[in-house]
């Protein structure tokens, strides 16, 4: 539930922060996964339905197995 007390701007970059590092854990949780790792097909699908959230990861393409 989000809280009806105001963030200051320091709050506010540091819960910005956070989100950011957490959707790199858990994108770099989906590489790294024995059984079933992301595939450069997968990253593909993911770029082109959310591209806004995905497309930071576009580099990461030639490194993944197809």
């Amino acid at each position: 539930m989000a809280s009806l007390i105001p963030q200051t701007q320091l709050q506010m970059f540091w819960a910005a922060h956070r989100r950011v590092a957490d959707a790199n854990i858990a994108f770099m949780e989906m590489v790294t996964c024995k059984e079933n790792p992301l595939t450069r097909r997968d990253l593909e699908g993911l770029i082109r339905r959310n591209p806004e959230r995905y497309s930071r990861f576009a580099h990461w393409l030639d490194k993944l197995p197809d």
